[in-house]
């Protein structure tokens, strides 16, 4: 049985390939990934965004997510945490509860 490739990933990747410092198009190929349930290489392509736009608040988030689907929760705190820092910085109140709820899941699974 063959596997076939998301068309947005591809053209992701074909973004990148021509502008490889295109942080909408890494937090979109992450985006792409993450519904895909591609983890490891969500959480990448979502820490590569944050890495190029420090304040996209929803590649922090989503890079948290990452982490603790695969089973790091440890590491997912600071994302989390950034994401709560930023949504109360850029006054966003649905991420900001999105980022309190991670939180709580974090300590969850910490417990």
């Amino acid at each position: 049985m063959t596997t076939v490739e998301d068309p947005r990933i591809s053209r992701f990747h074909s973004m990148l390939a021509d502008d490889p410092d295109n942080e909408l198009a890494w937090f979109s190929l992450g985006q792409a990934l993450f519904e895909t349930k591609r983890l490891a290489e969500a959480e990448a392509a979502f820490g590569r965004a944050v890495e190029l736009q420090p304040d996209l608040m929803m590649a922090w988030y989503r890079r948290g997510q990452c982490l603790i689907a695969l089973g790091r929760p440890a590491e997912a705190r600071p994302y989390a945490e950034e994401t709560l820092k930023l949504a109360i910085a850029q006054n966003h109140v649905g991420p900001r509860g999105d980022a309190e709820d991670l939180l709580e899941e974090i300590d969850d699974a910490l417990d």
